[in-house]
């Protein structure tokens, strides 16, 4: 059977084609530009101590010391990677009074991403002295010496734990 010339024609003018929109840029013709882009600051790192937990209180009678340990949680709220740091623990006796006191040696902390936390078990040593018989306060510090520019340096101490070495 032939197919008539004419009824071909039509069917092949009924053949829908989609285009796409030509993209034109803004700006005067022959000067053109790009959209201003709307860029978003990140944030500085910004490191807190967002939990702390009494684990065991240790005491060696003949180097009169106490081995105090917790767990830490450290969280950067910020919006980039933190840099290493350290975490140093403070004690302030009597428990309520006194003023607070370096316990031990800084032990270190590491990088931490934005939105992200770290947890460990730390193990600070201090005194007698330093320390005292009774009940003592006991806080922690993340970036002591500050070497993470933070977008809030006044976060950095723990809550404080009241510690009785008798009780342990």
């Amino acid at each position: 059977m032939k197919i008539p010339g004419l009824l071909l024609l039509c069917i092949s003018f009924a053949i829908k084609v989609n285009t796409q929109t030509p993209q034109v840029p803004i700006g005067e013709p022959g000067k053109n530009q790009l959209p201003t882009p709307k860029i978003k600051p990140l944030l500085p790192a910004d490191l807190s101590i967002t939990s702390l937990t009494f684990v065991s209180i240790e005491f060696n009678a003949e180097a009169k010391t106490y081995l105090v340990k917790v767990i830490a949680t450290i969280k950067n709220d910020g919006g980039v990677q933190s840099n290493k740091t350290q975490i140093q623990a403070n004690t302030k006796t009597p428990s309520g009074g006194g003023s607070w006191k370096v316990m031990g040696e800084k032990l270190n902390v590491p990088y931490i991403d934005a939105g992200k936390s770290f947890s460990s078990v730390y193990s600070f040593k201090g005194t007698v002295i330093d320390i005292g018989t009774g009940r003592f306060d006991f806080r922690l510090r993340v970036d002591p010496d500050q070497f993470v520019a933070e977008s809030d340096e006044t976060n950095n101490y723990s809550s404080i734990l009241i510690i009785n070495p008798r009780a342990h």
